[in-house]
C-alpha cells in the first residue's frame, strides 16, 4: 500500500489517526441513523419555549394574548386560537414523539391535547409547529425554527481537527522519543554490516528497546573477541609452521637428486605462501581500518594505473573523470579489486573494469576477462580457500582457474569476497556469453549506496 507510511513512527501515528476518525465516524453515524433530525439541544429548547407559551396561554384570555404577543421574536411565533393549526392524524416521527412525550410529562397533558408537526425545507431549515390545548379549551399554536442535526456538521469540520491535531502532535513527539534508540540501533547495525567498529550504544528508551540495545552491545563485544581470538590463533599457527618449513627447506638443499630437490623446494615454497596468505586473510578479515569518504572512480583509476605500470593490459571503461563520492575502507576495498584484476589478467590475459548503477541504488563494478570461463556448477567453489577446479593441474598451469593471486594458492577470491562482504556488498562470478560458448569470466561487485 503506497499511501501507508513505511516508518514505525508514521504507522503508529497513522493508526491513532484512523482510530480517532473511526470514533468520530461511529458517533456521527449513530446520530444520523437513530431517526432524529433536530439536534437534541435545540429540541429541548423547543420544548421549553412551548411549555412557557402554554403557561402564558393558560392566563385569562386578554392577558394571555398580550403575553404571547410580547414573547414573540424572530425565531418563534406564539398565538392563542380557538382551534389548533395542525390537523389531527398527522404523521409522527422520532422528533414529534420525543417532543410530545416530554410536553405531556412536563405539563401533565393527555395525548389528545398535544399536536406536533415538523416540515423540513432542506438539510438546515425546518418549521416546527406545536399546538397545546389550554385548560380553558383554547389552543396555543407555536411556530419555531429548530437547529437541525446536519447543521452541526459545519462546526464539526472545525472541531474534529482542533481536537485531533494536538493529540497527534503530542503522540508524534513521544513516538519519536520512544523510537530514537531503535533508529540508533538500526544505524549501528548497518555500520557493523559494513565491517565498521562502533562504540557501545547508550541503553535508553522503553524496557524493550533497552533490552535490544543491551543484546546488540553484548553481541558486538562477543564478535570482536571472537575475531581477535581467531586472528591470534591463526597468527600463532602460522608462526609455528614457519620454523619446520624453514628447517625442511634447509634439508632439501642438501638433497643431491636435482629433480627431487626442485620438487621438494617447490612444495615447501607453496606451503610457505599458503601460510603467509592464510595469515593475511585472517588479518584482513579482522581489519580495523577507518571508514571514510573517497572518490570511487579515483580508486578504480589507481588500481588500473598500478596494473598498467606492471605492463598488464588493464582498462577502465566509461567516464573515468567524473567524481563519485563513496564511503568505504579504501585500502581494504582496493585490495579486493586488485585481487580480482590479478585473477583476470593471470587467467584471461587482460582485464576490463566498468562502474555502473545497479538495482535499488546500489553500485556495480564489473571486472571482465577473456579467459576460458568456469563451469556453472563450479562458480561458487572458487571462493573456497585453497580449492582448485582441476587437481591434476599445477597452480601456475595456464588456464587453471583456482581463484588465486600472487602464488595462486586459492585465497585471492576468498579475500576479495571477504573484503566486499565486509562493506555490505556481494561478489558474484558469471560467464560471459552463452554457457556452451563462454568467452570470458565476469566478476560482479555489488556495493550498497
Amino acid at each position: 500500500m503506497k499511501l501507508w507510511p513505511r516508518t514505525m513512527a508514521g504507522q503508529l501515528v497513522g493508526l491513532l489517526l484512523l482510530g480517532l476518525v473511526a470514533a468520530h465516524a461511529i458517533g456521527l453515524s449513530v446520530v444520523l441513523t437513530n431517526g432524529e433530525t433536530i439536534h437534541s439541544i435545540s429540541r429541548d429548547q423547543m420544548v421549553e419555549h412551548a411549555a412557557v407559551a402554554w403557561r402564558l396561554g393558560s392566563l385569562p384570555e386578554a392577558q394571555a394574548r398580550s403575553a404571547l404577543e410580547t414573547a414573540r421574536h424572530g425565531n418563534a411565533r406564539y398565538t392563542l386560537d380557538v382551534a389548533p393549526d395542525i390537523a389531527d392524524g398527522h404523521e409522527a416521527g422520532y422528533d414529534q414523539e420525543a417532543i410530545g412525550g416530554k410536553l405531556q410529562s412536563l405539563l401533565a397533558l393527555p395525548a389528545a391535547a398535544v399536536r406536533i408537526s415538523l416540515v423540513r425545507h432542506d438539510a438546515r431549515n425546518a418549521d416546527l409547529r406545536i399546538a397545546l390545548r389550554t385548560p380553558g379549551g383554547l389552543w396555543v399554536n407555536t411556530l419555531q425554527h429548530p437547529v437541525m442535526s446536519q447543521a452541526w456538521m459545519r462546526p464539526l469540520r472545525f472541531s474534529v481537527p482542533v481536537s485531533t491535531l494536538p493529540v497527534l502532535v503530542i503522540v508524534f513527539l513521544f513516538v519519536r522519543r520512544i523510537l530514537r534508540p531503535i533508529k540508533a540501533l538500526a544505524q549501528a547495525a548497518e555500520r557493523v554490516s559494513r565491517g565498521e567498529l562502533v562504540d557501545p550504544l547508550p541503553v535508553t528508551g522503553p524496557a524493550e528497546a533497552r533490552e535490544v540495545t543491551s543484546a546488540f552491545n553484548l553481541m558486538q563485544e562477543r564478535l570482536r573477541r571472537f575475531v581477535e581470538d581467531r586472528t591470534r590463533m591463526l597468527a600463532a599457527i602460522s608462526h609455528d609452521l614457519r620454523t619446520p618449513i624453514t628447517s625442511l627447506r634447509l634439508r632439501a638443499e642438501l638433497v643431491d637428486d636435482a629433480p627431487l630437490k626442485a620438487a621438494m623446494i617447490r612444495t615447501l615454497e607453496e606451503m610457505r605462501v599458503m601460510v603467509e596468505e592464510t595469515l593475511r586473510f585472517a588479518r584482513d578479515d579482522a581489519s580495523t581500518e577507518d571508514t571514510r569518504e573517497i572518490d570511487l572512480r579515483a580508486l578504480l583509476r589507481d588500481v588500473v594505473e598500478e596494473q598498467r605500470a606492471q605492463g598488464r593490459d588493464v582498462q577502465l571503461r566509461g567516464d573515468a573523470t567524473a567524481v563519485l563520492p563513496y564511503r568505504c575502507r579504501p585500502v581494504n576495498l582496493k585490495r579486493a579489486l586488485s585481487n580480482l584484476v590479478d585473477n583476470a589478467v593471470h587467467y584471461g590475459q587482460r582485464a576490463r573494469l566498468a562502474l555502473s548503477a545497479g538495482t535499488a541504488g546500489a553500485l556495480q563494478i564489473h571486472v571482465d576477462d577473456d579467459g576460458p570461463g568456469i563451469a556453472a556448477d563450479k562458480l561458487q567453489d572458487v571462493f573456497k580457500p585453497f580449492v582448485r577446479l582441476d587437481p591434476s593441474r599445477h597452480r601456475n598451469a595456464s588456464g587453471a582457474r583456482d581463484g588465486g593471486r600472487g602464488g595462486h594458492v586459492g585465497l585471492g577470491l576468498a579475500i576479495a569476497r571477504s573484503c566486499i562482504e565486509a562493506h555490505g556488498g556481494r561478489l558474484e562470478l558469471e560467464n560471459r556469453g552463452a554457457p556452451e560458448h563462454a568467452h570470458g569470466l565476469r566478476a560482479v561487485v555489488s556495493l550498497p549506496a
